[in-house]
């Protein structure tokens, strides 16, 4: 409040050092004291105008100096703040480069040293190969023919119990023996022993030939659909009508008589075809029975399963007899076929372990002992 006071003290002191001149200067004439006092009353109203003026424009002027000053010092405070985050986006932008060098510079290091190993392995390798070649190379045929027999002994193993396929493997025993008869040493007597023992027990396996039989139940699967199945009904036998003419009316009238009472009453002998009756449907279900038999024996020889495939062949067989027209030459060639699958052994022959190579590799070791 002071301050306010001090302030219109100072902005009236003007108006009084003008009073105080106009009071000092001589009294005008009467003529112009009007204009005078007017002058005066204009003057002073400027006066309190400025003053009013500027007492209430001083705190806005003043209220605006501090917004100004206060948004200096937010703008120097963010400048400082930007400043400083600039310098440590730059410091974790240095420390990262500085991290990915040291790990650039690591993994060159890892990778010379592995390039190193690799080179190292590689060289040993293939001086361990020039050795091996040397030694081989040095050998005597003697020993390249033994190599050559074990490996055709192994093939034969391999061919027998991972691929059954019994008849590869009795040719590659026999590709050995003939190996082993021109090596011609007493030594490796019980050697073509042991392959005489093994060709014998191959020869005396028989496998079945499993593709024939699948192709075989696929195409009477295709046939099975299209097989006639019994008459369930025998066609009507129609009397001919008599003729229209008026002297024959005890003929017409008999024909329709027995007409209406055919249609109530039916009487023919039975026969065992008839105790059953099948509608379009259900034929068409035993069709498709019959087919999912003769499907159900396709993967059980394929599986190598003897029971299934006996059963599903033994079941196909009585619905094919039961259901289906016997005269007809499709189901009596069917019927053949499925007597002659049943006939078929599908199980998987298990034979004794080849002894063959057993023997060849201890008559190897006891070379190697007997050298060394």
């Amino acid at each position: 409040m002071s301050d306010s006071l001090e302030r219109a003290t100072e902005m009236d002191a003007p108006l009084q050092q003008l009073k105080q001149k106009i009071d000092a200067e001589p009294a005008p004439r009467k003529g112009g004291s009007f204009s005078g006092g007017l002058s005066l009353l204009l003057v002073l109203a400027l006066g309190c105008a400025i003053g009013a003026g500027g007492y209430w424009l001083w705190p806005q002027w003043q209220s605006l100096q501090q917004q100004t000053d206060t948004l200096q010092q937010n703008q120097q405070r963010l400048t400082e703040q930007s400043t400083q985050q600039l310098d440590s986006s730059k410091q974790l932008q240095q420390q990262l480069l500085a991290e990915q060098q040291q790990r650039l510079t690591q993994l060159e290091q890892n990778l010379q040293q592995q390039q190193q190993q690799l080179a190292a392995q590689n060289q040993a390798q293939i001086q361990a190969l020039r050795q091996l070649v040397q030694e081989r190379d040095s050998a005597p045929p003697r020993h390249w023919l033994l190599a050559e027999i074990e490996y055709l002994l192994q093939l034969a193993a391999q061919k027998v119990w991972l691929e059954q396929d019994f008849s590869t493997a009795r040719a590659l025993l026999a590709s050995a023996d003939e190996k082993l008869l021109k090596l011609d040493d007493p030594s490796l007597l019980p050697v073509r022993q042991a392959l005489a023992t093994d060709l014998e027990q191959l020869s005396r396996l028989h496998q079945p030939d499993l593709t024939a039989v699948h192709i075989q139940l696929q195409q009477m699967r295709k046939h099975s659909m299209l097989l006639p199945l019994k008459q369930q009904e025998q066609p009507e036998q129609l009397e001919p009508a008599p003729g229209t003419e008026l002297s024959n009316w005890r003929d017409t009238l008999s024909y329709y008589w027995q007409q209406s009472w055919s249609k109530l009453v039916r009487v023919r002998s039975a026969v065992p075809e008839d105790y059953f009756s099948l509608t379009t449907e259900q034929q068409l279900m035993l069709r498709v029975s019959l087919n999912q038999q003769l499907l159900l024996a396709e993967l059980a020889a394929m599986q190598h399963q003897p029971q299934v495939y006996a059963a599903a062949l033994q079941q196909a067989a009585d619905q094919l007899q039961r259901y289906f027209n016997s005269d007809d030459a499709g189901v009596l060639q069917l019927s053949s076929d499925l007597a002659a699958l049943a006939a078929v052994e599908v199980a998987v022959a298990t034979p004794t372990p080849l002894t063959a190579l057993p023997q060849l590799q201890q008559y190897q070791q006891q070379l190697t002992e007997s050298s060394l």
